[in-house]
């Protein structure tokens, strides 16, 4: 008889492939050159809201990312962007409230500095 292992659960994890399934190719022009780059939905949709914010095309932004990337691959650094900008909104759209928390005030019309 095995001894029973105890706290040791099956885990589902999403298979590579399933992964990869969920990601989204489109065609982008950086400094002038045709590229494409894959990410899942939700980066496209917040890639699109930020450069509508901001006043510039999807490939507009992504130059600007680009140019700032350093080593990074380019689709890492439209995520890292991303979540950089999204971080800086959610900060400069809080406030301290009487109690002393932070609480969500709504769209801050600031200007976020994209990240470099």
């Amino acid at each position: 008889m095995q001894p029973r292992q105890i706290g040791l659960r099956k885990r589902s994890y999403m298979s590579e492939r399933s992964l990869i399934d969920m990601l989204i190719g489109r065609n982008i022009t950086v400094d002038g050159h045709r590229t494409s780059i894959r990410l899942e939905p939700e980066f496209w949709a917040r890639l699109a809201d930020i450069a509508q914010r901001e006043n510039q095309t999807i490939d507009q932004l992504c130059t600007e990312i680009d140019r700032g990337a350093g080593k990074l691959l380019r689709t890492a650094a439209v995520r890292v962007f991303i979540m950089s900008y999204t971080v800086r909104l959610s900060q400069l759209n809080t406030k301290t409230n009487s109690e002393g928390k932070r609480v969500i005030t709504g769209d801050s019309v600031a200007v976020v500095e994209h990240h470099r």
